[in-house]
């Protein structure tokens, strides 16, 4: 596989995540602490976006069932809970990056 082009950094740097598409798989960028992160828009609890969850100091909360995720490694920070009961969740798979003059590309 190859690298395949997203974004612009400048359109990351100001929204701080977007929702893009690679070889038809969902993908969240973000941008922290200067530089570019990827993973899969798929909550690995139960699948819900992460895209639309929250986005704050590096961690992403799925809006679904509060399962945190490092947008760095892709672990779990927090796992997703059910009313009080923590539920299995497993690490989000995260992807290659490179900028390249401005200009985001991913390797799934």
């Amino acid at each position: 596989m190859a690298f395949e082009y997203v974004a612009d950094l400048k359109d990351l740097k100001a929204k701080q995540k977007l929702r893009v598409t690679v070889d038809n798989k969902p993908v969240l960028l973000t941008y922290y602490r200067d530089s570019v992160y990827a993973m899969s828009d798929r909550c690995p609890h139960m699948k819900a976006s992460l895209f639309e969850g929250r986005f704050d100091e590096g961690i992403v909360t799925c809006k679904k069932h509060g399962a945190q995720v490092d947008v760095e490694t892709g672990k779990i920070i927090q796992k997703a809970k059910l009313w009080i009961m923590k539920m299995p969740t497993k690490e989000a798979q995260t992807y290659v990056v490179k900028v390249e003059e401005d200009k985001i590309f991913v390797l799934l």
